[in-house]
């Protein structure tokens, strides 16, 4: 086929099938896929369904591989790597009879269906592949299970040739956790591997094993997560598609977005399946004990508490023996087995999952209307799909997608509400559906009621609590709350008569604790800020002061609700001026944030308060729970970010040292100051010689002083402070010897090793040796300190020179009178 108009360039999206690929050539030329296909030859009949198929694939020979590289305008290597089964073209003609070089100057095609060798075919995010340049075209490509979530514009891409026209759900508010759950998955798979599994084997379990709960009645009484999530995904979903011109009912929604809503759990599931830990402990558990299913409880209450659904065991025990119960026998058999023989693989193996417990797929159905379904008026040539679709939609989820609690028939008809009989003849169009919408508002609304009136509020949550005579008015509630733009007014006006924040701006889980502050509050009288709100539950203390911190940013009407509690704008400055109130800990992170950008450390042991926080008593309880833990906390790491040396396994007042010697080393950092305390540079390099001659010093210590004196080297230990004029007038204050002191000591020398303690403040018997011994001079300071000679000595007046040691001498001296 030659193009007279030039070719163009189009290349394919990753992982498209060539079919898909074919298409969309032929839409930029202006053409139909059938012209394309027309210039080859074909191995088997072109009137067959494949070519009407999404799932649909072409295997093409070397010259038709050449011909469709040359029409648009990419090599073959590229296509190769973007193209599944593009490498599989020659190998199958060669296979059927040809010899790959086509006929007659033609290539060679031929018909297969995709997805039974390079897996499910869906369709592609349009959003996606238009920045590969498909534009607004449809495109098909090949995609496991497992990946099916596009993280970047949150959607969940859906199989072709399943019967529907919806492309993706909408899964924008479930973005980030199934987001979290595919990158999980991908450990699980790499695990699978090193166990010697076939990651599709075990995903394939697991989707068996959590699809075989959603089918269960008993699992959605007490099940809490799936059904906002059902609800989100499939308002989300119908705003993007227009449902009514799709024409489904409950059952088709619930059936469409089951995979998306489920997928948690499945990886969570066939996590726990590759477990190592687990399944040797399955073997342990379940010897002896097959017949009584002890060891499956066992593992089922183990999944539970990983689920976070602790009443799992419950639901399993209880059914029928599924695809998890028959895993878990199998594995144990292989487990107790003495002899070394390779597991059982295929149809017998533990990873298999029988046609019995295969899940509802979702097919050709989603084409009935939901009536059909729902009665299960099918025909014979349909019977076995028609099972499970009606399997599916009597499940009790499927009440979650309409709203509906109640069990009424939608064609019992012929009164309203009000009890009148309407003509079906002059109702018009839906007057069934909305006939039955209805009845079921209503009895929502007399639920209700009955609610209200015994614990005066509608703040309900998804729990098995909120089931009442067989009507879960949680999520009846949390339905209407999605569709309250679409109530009536005389609707809205019912509810609201019930309870005016049923439908509040914020969290209906504040408005839960809330109820409860206000009963405490009716038994117990108003909360007051003043007293730091001593006296109140843990609960409610915990609540309160969650609010008040974050008082700014509460809504009017939360702000009302809580007026009408005690906390009102005058209580709440009252709780922020307590002088002793416990701070969040953003609040106590901001200030050891402040302290380590000024001071350049966390080394603080003494009293310390910054913007009324008692940072040292804080960061000592941070320091303890981290040692009692054994491995960083959050907060832990967040304060080693500050200063890695924050919880040292040595004295903090050694680290309060170090810090002082390196920055006198290295130099203050910009912004930075010294602390209160902080040693001369005299007194804290003579520390880190002492410190570099130790032998008891930990290896983080070793280390640290060796970076230190590497700065340092090595200068002298001592050098005379007292210049000679100074001398001179300190001879005359100096008293007189005892009688009894007969032994010759230069008087300076003694004053010279109490200058040197008040200088660098150490300790007396590390004075150096030059100045003698230092029981001598520690008495002498003791008797000259008594009779105020040393006083008088840092009155004195002498040369500029000595000053800064006078002025040293009486900081000492102050601080040696203070601690007696």
């Amino acid at each position: 086929m030659v193009f007279a108009s030039g070719a163009l360039q189009v290349a394919p999206v990753q992982d498209e099938t060539t079919w898909s690929f074919l298409h969309r050539l032929a839409t930029a030329y202006g053409m139909l896929s059938g012209d394309l296909t027309g210039s080859w030859r074909w191995t088997n009949p072109t009137n067959r369904k494949d070519g009407s198929r999404p799932d649909a694939e072409i295997l093409l020979d070397e010259r038709a591989q050449a011909q469709l590289a040359a029409w648009c305008q990419i090599p073959g290597v590229h296509l190769a790597r973007a193209l599944p089964s593009w490498t599989a073209g020659p190998n199958a003609h060669v296979r059927h009879g040809g010899d790959g070089r086509g006929g007659g100057g033609l290539g060679r095609a031929r018909w297969q269906v995709g997805q039974l060798e390079w897996g499910p075919v869906v369709f592609a995010c349009r959003l996606c592949a238009a920045r590969r340049g498909a534009g607004r075209e449809r495109v098909w490509m090949y995609r496991p299970r497992s990946r099916r979530l596009c993280t970047r514009h949150g959607r969940w891409l859906l199989e072709a040739d399943r019967g529907h026209l919806v492309e993706c759900l909408d899964v924008t508010g479930l973005s980030g956790e199934l987001g979290r759950a595919q990158r999980w998955w991908g450990r699980v798979a790499g695990a699978a591997e090193a166990g010697g599994v076939a990651p599709g084997e075990v995903f394939t379990l697991a989707r068996a094993v959590v699809c075989g709960w959603w089918e269960r009645e008993d699992f959605w009484a007490r099940e809490a997560v799936w059904g906002p999530r059902l609800e989100g995904v499939v308002a989300a979903t119908r705003r993007r598609w227009d449902a009514s011109a799709v024409g489904w009912g409950e059952a088709q929604w619930r059936l469409l977005v089951r995979d998306a809503v489920v997928f948690p759990e499945i990886v969570a599931v066939a996590a726990a399946l590759v477990d190592r830990q687990l399944v040797e402990r399955v073997g342990r558990t379940t010897r002896g004990l097959l017949r009584d299913r002890a060891g499956v409880e066992q593992f089922a209450a183990v999944l539970g508490e990983r689920l976070d659904r602790p009443w799992l065991v419950g639901v399993e025990s209880a059914g029928a023996p599924g695809p998890l119960t028959r895993w878990v026998l199998v594995t144990a058999g292989e487990q107790r087995r003495m002899d070394a023989a390779p597991a059982a693989r295929g149809a017998k193996g533990k990873w298999s999952v029988r046609a019995a417990h295969r899940p509802v797929e979702a097919g050709a159905r989603l084409h009935l209307p939901a009536q059909t379904v729902l009665a299960g008026r099918d025909s014979a040539a349909s019977a076995p799909a028609s099972a499970a679709a009606r399997r599916q939609a009597k499940s009790p989820g499927s009440r979650l997608v309409d709203g509906a609690g109640g069990g009424q028939d939608p064609t019992a008809a012929g009164r309203d509400p009000s009890g009148e009989v309407a003509d079906r003849r002059t109702a018009g169009p839906g007057w069934g559906l909305r006939q039955w919408n209805a009845q079921q508002f209503a009895q929502g609304v007399e639920h209700a009621r009955r609610h209200a009136e015994r614990f005066g509020h509608l703040a309900l949550t998804h729990t098995e609590n909120g089931i009442q005579e067989g009507f879960d008015l949680g999520r009846w509630l949390a339905r209407r709350r999605t569709e309250a733009a679409s109530l009536t007014a005389r609707q809205t006006a019912q509810l609201e008569q019930l309870d005016p924040w049923w439908n509040p701006p914020w969290p209906v889980g504040w408005q839960r604790c809330w109820q409860r502050a206000r009963a405490h509050v009716a038994e117990h009288g108003t909360v007051h800020g003043g007293d730091n709100l001593d006296g109140l539950p843990r609960w409610l203390e915990r609540w309160l002061r969650h609010q008040i911190t974050h008082y700014q940013n509460l809504h009017p009407g939360q702000r009302e609700l809580l007026a009408r509690l005690g906390c009102t704008p005058g209580e709440v400055e009252r709780f922020a001026a307590w002088p002793a109130r416990r701070r969040p800990p953003g609040q106590a992170l901001a200030a050891a944030r402040a302290h380590a950008a000024y001071y350049g450390h966390l080394a603080v042991s003494g009293p310390t308060v910054i913007d009324g926080i008692s940072l040292d008593a804080w960061l000592s309880n941070a320091r303890r729970r981290q040692r009692t833990t054994g491995r960083p906390t959050r907060l832990g790491t967040r304060l080693s970010a500050l200063d890695t040396w924050w919880n040292p396994p040595w004295p903090l007042s050694w680290q309060r040292m170090w810090w002082a010697a390196h920055h006198h080393l290295n130099g203050l950092p910009d912004g930075t100051g010294w602390w209160p305390d902080a040693p001369s540079a005299e007194g804290a390099l003579t520390w880190l010689r002492q410190q570099h001659t130790r032998t008891s010093l930990l290896p983080g210590q070793q280390q640290l002083i060796a970076e230190l004196m590497h700065t340092a080297g090595d200068g002298p230990v001592w050098q005379p402070r007292i210049s000679d004029r100074a001398w001179q007038t300190l001879a005359d204050l100096l008293p007189s010897r005892p009688a009894a002191d007969r032994r010759y000591r230069s008087e300076r020398h003694i004053l010279e090793a109490i200058i040197h303690i008040a200088c660098t403040g150490q300790t007396w018997p590390h004075i150096p040796e030059e100045l003698g011994s230092f029981a001598t001079c520690r008495n002498t300071f003791k008797r000259w300190h008594a009779d105020g000679t040393l006083t008088r000595i840092s009155h004195a007046s002498l040369p500029e020179a000595d000053r800064t040691w006078q002025q040293q001498l009486a900081a000492h001296l102050a601080a040696a009178t203070r601690n007696g």
